[in-house]
C-alpha cells in the first residue's frame, strides 16, 4: 500500500479518532503504510536532516530506521535495566494510537542502547557514555518483507497542533515515497580504498600488540590457576579520521559482504556515532516465540569448518554460553524449551559455532530478561563477576557501548536485542575499534591474537573499502 492516500481523507480520520481517544491534548501516534523502500535510500535522504537517528537491519525480521527524539531518558548511574523497565510502560501507558494498527510490525517501538556495564568498579576508568540511552522516536519508519510503516510521535494541544504533526508525517511520506529519484543511484558499491588509513591503523595495531599479548597472556594464567573458567579480553585501537566516512555505503557493504548480521547505527550526534554489523543477537520475542542464541566460538570463514565443530577449547567456550542462557530462563521461570544442534554460521570472514534456543511463553519482561543474560559468557566470562572485575583490572578503557545490549520493545510487548560488536564508534575526530577474544582452558596465546586481528580486520577492511590491512 498505499499511494492513492490523499491528504483530505487522511486528516479527516486522525481528526475523528482523536476526537474519540483525546480530550484535547496528550501524547499521540500516527502510523501510515507506504509503499515497499530502500532503507539505505531513505536513510541518506534524511540521516543530515535530524541531530539523533538509529538505524537496525536483518534480512529476517524487522527492519527500522528512526529520527529525533519525542520522549527519552538518560542514565548514567544504576538500576538501568529497572528504569528502561518504568520508562517503557509510561510511555505506553501515555502514548495514544490515532491509525489504526494493520500489522503487529507496525506497533510502536521504543529503542534502547545500554552500556556494557555500569562501570561502578571502575572508577579509574569513567565511561563518556551513559549507562542507558532509552528514546520514543519522533519518527519511526518500520520495514518487515515488502511490507512498510511510517509513524510519527508527539505531544499535542487541540487540533491546531495536531494538524501540524499530520501535515509533517505527511511531507515525509512524499519524501519517502520518492526517495528513489531524490538520490542519485550508484550502480554498485564504491571500491576506492583508503590507504593512508590503512597504513595508519596496521601501526597501532602492530603497536597494540605488545600490551595486547600482555592482558591475553594473564587471562590464561587466570584460567590455568581456576580463578577462572573464562574471560573475554578486548583490544581497542583508536585513529585519527583523514576524511569523512560515508556512512550509508558502510552499511550497504556490510550487508553485502557480511550476510547474517545485523547492521546497526547509534548516531547520537553528528561527532558520535556507533555503528556496525552484529553477528549476534541476544534474544528475539515475538509473541509467543521466544529465541535466544549462543554464539562462541570462531574460526576465518575460508577454514575447514570441521576443524571448529571438533575443537576442544572452542566447543568448551560455546557450552559456557549455552549453560548461561539457560539458567538466565530458569531464573525468570521459563523451563519448557528446545535447543537446536550446533552448526557453523558464517557472517563475511568469520564463521562461529551457534546454538539456538526456542521456548513459547505467553509473556515476558524483556528487561528483566535482559539483566539476567548480560552479559554473558560469550562477551564477559564465567563466573560473570569474578571476569568482570579482572576485565576492569587489565582492560585499559572503559567498555562503553562494545558488547553491549541495543534493541527495542513494542506496544504489545515483542523485543529484539543484539550485542554491539564488530563495530566502530566515531567520536570527534577519530574512530575507535574494539575487539576481543575468549579465554578457556587450551586457549593458546598466539592463536586468540589471531583472533582478536582477525575480528579487527573484518571490519576495517569494510569500513575502507580496502583488502586485508597489511
Amino acid at each position: 500500500m498505499k499511494n492513492d492516500l490523499n491528504l483530505t481523507d487522511f486528516l479527516k480520520d486522525v481528526f475523528s479518532s482523536f476526537d474519540e481517544k483525546v480530550e484535547n491534548s496528550g501524547l499521540v501516534s500516527i502510523c501510515v503504510e507506504i509503499p515497499c523502500i530502500d532503507l539505505f535510500q531513505v536513510y541518506e535522504l534524511l540521516i543530515n536532516q535530524y541531530p539523533f537517528s538509529s538505524f537496525w537491519e536483518e534480512s529476517d525480521g524487522i527492519s527500522y530506521i528512526a529520527f529525533e527524539k519525542c520522549k527519552y531518558v538518560t542514565l548514567d548511574g544504576p538500576k538501568r535495566f529497572e528504569v528502561a523497565k518504568e520508562f517503557n510502560s509510561e510511555n505506553f501507558k501515555n502514548l495514544i494510537n490515532l491509525t489504526n494498527e494493520s500489522h503487529n510490525y507496525a506497533l510502536s517501538k521504543i529503542i534502547y542502547l545500554f552500556s556494557f556495564s555500569e562501570n561502578l568498579n571502575n572508577k579509574n576508568l569513567p565511561s563518556d557514555i551513559p549507562s542507558l540511552e532509552a528514546i520514543l522516536p519522533k519518527i519511526l519508519i518500520t520495514k518487515s518483507g515488502k511490507n512498510c510503516w511510517l509513524r510519527i510521535n508527539g505531544h499535542v494541544e487541540g487540533k491546531s497542533s495536531l494538524r501540524t504533526l499530520i501535515e509533517e508525517i505527511w511531507t515525509i511520506r512524499n519524501q519517502v515515497i520518492n526517495s528513489g529519484s531524490e538520490l542519485i543511484k550508484s550502480s554498485g558499491l564504491k571500491t576506492s580504498f583508503d590507504s593512508p588509513f590503512i597504513d595508519d591503523f596496521s601501526r597501532s595495531l602492530e603497536t597494540s600488540k605488545t600490551n595486547m599479548k600482555k592482558v591475553v597472556k594473564r587471562g590464561i594464567q587466570l584460567v590455568e590457576k581456576d580463578i577462572l573458567e573464562k574471560i573475554v579480553l578486548a583490544n581497542r585501537i583508536k585513529i585519527k579520521l583523514k576524511n569523512k566516512l560515508d556512512l550509508v555505503e558502510i552499511l550497504k557493504r556490510f550487508k553485502k559482504k557480511q550476510p547474517n548480521t545485523c547492521r546497526y547505527v547509534w548516531k547520537r550526534n553528528s561527532k558520535d556515532i556507533l555503528f556496525g554489523a552484529t553477528p549476534e543477537k541476544l534474544f528475539s520475542f515475538s509473541k509467543p516465540n521466544l529465541t535466544l542464541e549462543a554464539l562462541a566460538g570462531t574460526i576465518s570463514t575460508n577454514s575447514n569448518f570441521k576443524k571448529l565443530l571438533k575443537s576442544t577449547k572452542d566447543l568448551k567456550e560455546h557450552n559456557y554460553v549455552i549453560q548461561h542462557l539457560i539458567k538466565s530462563l530458569e531464573v525468570s521461570k521459563i523451563t519448557n524449551f528446545k535447543k537446536s544442534d550446533i552448526k557453523v554460521n558464517s557472517f563475511g570472514d568469520i564463521s562461529h559455532l551457534q546454538t539456538l534456543i526456542f521456548s513459547k511463553v505467553e509473556n515476558i519482561c524483556p528487561f528483566e530478561l535482559l539483566k539476567n543474560l548480560h552479559p554473558s559468557p560469550a562477551v564477559c566470562g564465567y563466573p560473570k563477576n569474578v571476569a568482570l572485575d579482572w576485565i576492569n583490572t587489565l582492560e585499559s578503557f572503559p567498555r562503553g557501548n562494545y558488547a553491549s545490549p541495543m534493541g527495542w520493545v513494542d506496544s504489545s510487548g515483542n523485543a529484539s536485542f543484539l550485542l554491539a560488536i564488530r563495530g566502530a564508534r566515531c567520536i570527534e575526530e577519530n574512530i575507535e575499534f574494539t575487539a576481543g577474544s575468549g579465554i578457556v582452558s587450551g586457549s593458546v596465546l598466539e592463536k586468540e591474537i589471531d583472533e582478536i586481528k582477525l575480528k579487527f580486520e573484518s571490519i576495517v577492511k569494510q569500513i575502507f573499502c580496502a583488502k586485508n590491512p597489511r
